[in-house]
């Protein structure tokens, strides 16, 4: 019989593939790459306080006619502060926008309406 090694199913590389040189196994080979050009940036000191898959209350969890719902969440890949613009960067990795993705993108921008040191990038 032959057999042959299956990839993911999504099409995103091995494991090892998506898996950046500090061991985080990320959802794509793209999100690890990015990962170690960040993890290289905060050791040369353009940018600080990186974290991975920040999370983003959008709506706060409610209860509606005896039913409870929960909040409405973003999580990105990346988030830092950039020292070279002084902002605090939100960092998406997408290699296909989904619906949903687009719409909570929306939503965060509207919860940073008001914040001047929020800036988002997708790469």
């Amino acid at each position: 019989m032959n057999y042959r090694i299956r990839g993911n199913k999504y099409g995103v590389g091995t494991r090892l593939a998506r898996t950046c040189r500090k061991k985080h196994v990320h959802d794509s080979v793209k999100e690890a790459r990015r990962c170690d050009e960040l993890v290289l940036m905060e050791l040369g000191g353009a940018i600080k306080d990186l974290k991975q898959q920040p999370e983003f209350v959008l709506q706060d969890g409610f209860e509606f006619r005896e039913k409870k719902y929960r909040p409405v969440k973003y999580r990105a890949d990346f988030s830092y502060f950039d020292k070279e613009l002084e902002r605090y960067i939100v960092e998406d990795t997408k290699g296909f926008k989904t619906r949903e993705y687009l719409i909570k993108k929306r939503l965060l921008f509207y919860a940073m309406r008001d914040n001047e040191e929020f800036e988002f990038r997708e790469t």
